[in-house]
């Protein structure tokens, strides 16, 4: 016998039915803020350096297959014609990084903005400001809608700003490279006196094996000790990543070093990672606050740097 109440819980679970049937095709949404935060922005940051690489099989991975994307020339491209037109024409550019960036969720859609500032092999600079749309599906997210905007690289007026702030962290990025370019200058002159001036007055210097390296006149003691065993030095730095939060940013990368040493004998080498936080000063330059870093060659983990 079908009551009212049998009536009801059959009424409940098809309503049930249904919506779990509407929640598969959606996708959960119950996922966590964060973790897709970081998915997106590595998302993103790949895309990026398809520019430099060329690797369309980024590309494959990280558009949905209907994708529609607008170029700053106001041209529309889907992801078969991407991938086929970088293939048949290397887009030529030395350099593409991310500078800033926003994400925002509505559900199981994302919207992420920002800029990125390029270098082409040509010499040519530039900036993109950029909005991407993503949809989470079967619990990975996918670009599915591009736009961007062509701007010079400095000097473009605040309208042309994505959100506030745009302009002082192109700037930031800016005055962050100048940084590391002069840390490596100093490197290559064996300079300790250079070395430690851009560094903070508390400065942290943490590298393996040994104990911290704490305060300014203790970090040009440090690499005048340094230095004094390898007064020739080969010194690079590849920067991967630098985020910007306020008066606090990071920079990731890679080094190289290579030094002679005054003993005699054969050069030294030496290569890994680095990262490094560092801190807004008054006057808008960036000095180091905390530097780690650690060798990809296990044997130099215990000696590097700690003559």
């Amino acid at each position: 016998m079908t009551g009212p109440r049998l009536g009801g819980v059959i009424l409940g679970l098809l309503m049930m039915i249904g919506f779990a049937a509407c929640r598969s095709q959606l996708g959960d949404a119950s996922y966590d803020r964060a973790q897709a935060e970081s998915e997106i922005q590595k998302t993103e940051r790949e895309w990026a350096r398809v520019a430099v690489t060329g690797d369309t099989a980024v590309i494959q991975r990280i558009f949905a297959d209907d994708f529609v994307g607008v170029t700053p020339e106001g041209v529309q491209y889907t992801k078969r014609g991407f991938i086929d037109d970088t293939k048949a024409n290397p887009l030529g550019f030395a350099s593409n990084e991310v500078n800033e960036m926003k994400i925002r969720f509505f559900g199981n859609v994302a919207v992420a903005q920002g800029d990125e500032t390029f270098t082409r092999k040509s010499g040519e600079q530039g900036r993109f400001v950029w909005t991407d749309v993503l949809v989470r599906r079967i619990g990975e997210w996918r670009i599915v809608a591009a736009h961007d905007v062509l701007a010079p690289a400095a000097g473009h007026p605040a309208s042309a700003a994505l959100f506030p702030g745009a302009d002082q962290s192109a700037d930031a990025t800016r005055q962050i490279a100048k940084t590391r370019e002069a840390y490596a200058a100093a490197w290559e002159k064996g300079s300790a006196a250079q070395i430690a001036a851009l560094y903070t007055d508390d400065a942290l210097v943490l590298y393996p094996n040994q104990p911290a390296v704490s305060g300014r006149s203790a970090i040009r003691d440090y690499f005048g000790g340094f230095f004094g065993d390898f007064p020739e030095n080969e010194f690079a730095l590849a920067s991967a990543e630098v985020v910007i939060n306020g008066q606090w940013a990071f920079d990731r990368g890679s080094y190289r070093w290579k030094g002679v040493p005054r003993a005699g004998g054969r050069p030294e080498e030496d290569n890994g990672k680095y990262l490094v936080v560092l801190q807004r000063q008054a006057d808008g330059t960036w000095k180091v606050a905390r530097d780690m870093d650690n060798s990809d060659r296990l044997a130099a983990q215990a000696t590097r740097g700690a003559r």
